[in-house]
């Protein structure tokens, strides 16, 4: 494999009307969770055109906003005369039979950079290098909506092991990139287009 970044699909596969749901989650749980004023406890009104709502008596601004979130694929080079691995790991809730990425969110004045070496560390206490951009998806499947900003990454000392930190993971475990387990992520994922472009650029 080499140095160069994973470059993302300059078309991003279909989401269909898994987006089109998402979406519409997102903007349902919002407008269900955004009704009163944080201000003065006065009943919001919708801007019209805008997804956001307006208190009528302090004139509180209050816009849908998406907390952001980082996810990672962690590559390292593999035995001599092997592929590259894939760092997978499986998460303590939600979709527990898949295997995934390392993921987590962005907190109050922390980066994106940031956020993946602090997740990674926390999850799987790995030091990562050679971070790169990969591209982001707008995520309401698994909760009332997050924007995911996803990157790719190599473990800086290729002879570590990741170590779960037993909450948010229960396994993690290095995959050759010619011998990845069937219970990955759904296509129209971030994380699969993740996955499925680190597979591609491994066979250059």
């Amino acid at each position: 494999m080499t140095d160069r970044p994973v470059e993302p699909p300059t078309v991003a596969p279909p989401g269909g009307h898994a987006t089109l749901a998402g979406r519409a989650l997102a903007v349902l749980t919002w407008r269900r969770t955004h009704r009163w004023c944080g201000a003065c406890r006065a009943e919001l009104t919708d801007r019209p055109g805008e997804t956001a709502r307006q208190c009528p008596d302090c004139g509180l601004y209050v816009p849908m906003q998406l907390p952001a979130a980082v996810l990672v694929a962690i590559t390292r080079p593999g035995p001599p005369g092997h592929v590259d691995e894939l760092l997978l790991v499986r998460h303590a809730t939600g979709p527990t039979g898949l295997w995934a990425l390392v993921a987590g969110f962005v907190e109050a004045g922390e980066t994106l950079e940031a956020a993946v070496h602090r997740e990674v560390g926390e999850e799987v206490g790995l030091p990562v290098d050679r971070l790169a951009y990969f591209g982001s998806q707008p995520w309401a499947i698994s909760g009332p909506g997050v924007l995911l900003a996803g990157f790719t990454a190599r473990a800086a000392d290729p002879h570590a092991e990741p170590v779960v930190d037993g909450r948010e993971l229960t396994r993690a475990q290095w995959f050759g990139l010619d011998a990845l387990p069937a219970q990955l992520p759904p296509a129209y994922s971030i994380s699969r287009w993740l996955i499925d472009a680190t597979v591609t650029a491994g066979r250059r």
